[in-house]
């Protein structure tokens, strides 16, 4: 692994961490960091993990290694995070949550494939995250702490950097520079009369008689409960979207809820036992169907669009401000600027091949399959595999620079805080 995949590495273990699990018998420690430890169960996790995140069918040693520094490296954090005594608040974790479990279904595509490679319904994944979030937010805010200032680069490190390492820089794959209208595809009014009246025949089933685990293994469409009968297990305040928590938490034991509208679809939800501010339920999930006619209304508006731009009635830029509802970008005039080949999906990189320079694509549908729109692309120009150079790729390089001095102060301070935290490693 080269430098510059080790830094991409850090990077994306700060920004996603998974949970580790209880040890069990004949569970090897490989390293005691202050109060805590990391065992061969949880490397074993996070290589999982990081093969999946990466399509590998192995991992060398190498990787192992890396994955293994890493959490060391967050364990050491942690530990003088609670020697600093530093908190964090409900509010905080909560709102982190979400991000998280939002973060996890962009990834792997959809909130169905979340659940089944953690073999788990969302609200058990967010109970199962919630300690490791709880170390991660503390050590995020002692790191704020120490690097308050921000970390910045002269013009002299860029050189100095791209002068050591060219060599070891990757060349830069094909480019596309595009602008884009983007128009999110959401629920329509139909679709949700569709999955609220499916529910409703469910509930009445139950009303007259049907017993709520059976139809949950029969209809629910949560797949990490429906074959445990809809069982979503033991769970506090907070592990829950507001429409889903209120409606459960103002349930008695015993009680079926009415059908509750969440992003997710619709809900039925009973709760078996509350203790305090933890309640033991179950749920029948129906979600919104994706009705053909809604995709056309979008496709259609998008095409009328780019119709009006090409006979010159708008422009794209004043088209984007206009209809796009991309707020990164929208008052840029739907500028993107340049996205390497990797970066896009095979039906975007099929249709800008076909496209010529300066022209728009017909509307294509982007993100995963419960979280998607469609857009318009203009190809503005298209830069070829190139070498990177100072005088080309300027920016790029200063990022590149950036993110190694970003590393190498990090590693530094690690090194201080081994100092005043207890570091035994056995691997």
């Amino acid at each position: 692994m080269n430098y510059l995949k080790k830094l991409c590495f850090v990077i994306f273990l700060i920004l996603i961490s998974y949970p580790s699990f209880a040890q069990k018998e004949g569970d090897r420690i490989l390293a005691i960091v202050g109060n805590d430890i990391i065992l061969e169960s949880d490397l074993q996790y996070q290589l999982q993990l990081y093969a999946r995140q990466n399509q590998l069918t192995q991992i060398t040693p190498a990787i192992a290694q890396q994955i293994f520094q890493q959490m060391l490296i967050d364990k050491i954090i942690y530990a003088k995070a609670e020697q600093d005594s530093i908190t964090v608040k409900d509010d905080e974790i909560n709102k982190e949550l979400e991000y998280r479990i939002k973060n996890l279904i962009d990834q792997v595509g959809s909130e169905q494939r979340v659940q089944e490679i953690y073999g788990m319904s969302i609200a058990k994944i967010k109970m199962t995250l919630r300690e490791d979030l709880i170390k991660k937010l503390k050590a995020d805010k002692l790191k704020r702490k120490k690097f308050q200032g921000g970390i910045h680069i002269s013009d002299t490190e860029v050189k100095k950097f791209y002068s050591t390492y060219r060599d070891s820089i990757p060349p830069s794959s094909e480019e596309f520079e595009l602008s884009h209208i983007f128009i999110i595809q959401h629920v329509t009014e139909q679709e949700k009369l569709v999955a609220k009246n499916k529910i409703l025949q469910i509930l009445d089933s139950i009303k007259n008689g049907a017993d709520f685990s059976e139809m949950a293994r029969l209809y629910s469409e949560d797949p990490g409960s429906a074959k445990n009968g809809g069982d979503l297990g033991w769970n506090r305040k907070g592990n829950f979207v507001k429409e889903f928590e209120e409606a459960a938490f103002s349930l008695q034991p015993g009680q079926i809820s009415e059908p509750v509208e969440t992003v997710f679809g619709y809900h039925l939800i009973k709760v078996n036992e509350k203790k305090g501010n933890e309640i033991q339920l179950q749920h029948i999930l129906i979600t919104f169907p994706h009705l053909p006619e809604s995709d056309l209304q979008t496709i259609s508006l998008l095409k009328d669009i780019k119709k009006q731009i090409e006979s010159n009635q708008i422009t794209f830029e004043e088209a984007a401000k206009k209809y796009s509802q991309d707020p990164e970008t929208n008052q840029k005039g739907g500028y993107i600027g340049f996205v390497s080949i990797e970066r896009l999906d095979s039906n975007v990189v099929e249709a800008l091949k076909k496209t010529p320079i300066g022209s728009i694509t017909e509307p294509l549908r982007v993100g995963s399959e419960k979280d998607y729109g469609y857009e318009i692309l203009k190809l503005i120009s298209i830069n070829p595999p190139h070498k990177l150079t100072l005088e080309n790729d300027y920016e790029r390089i200063k990022k590149m620079a950036l993110m190694f001095k970003e590393n190498e102060e990090m590693n530094k301070w690690i090194e201080e805080l081994k100092k005043f935290v207890y570091v035994d490693v056995k691997f």
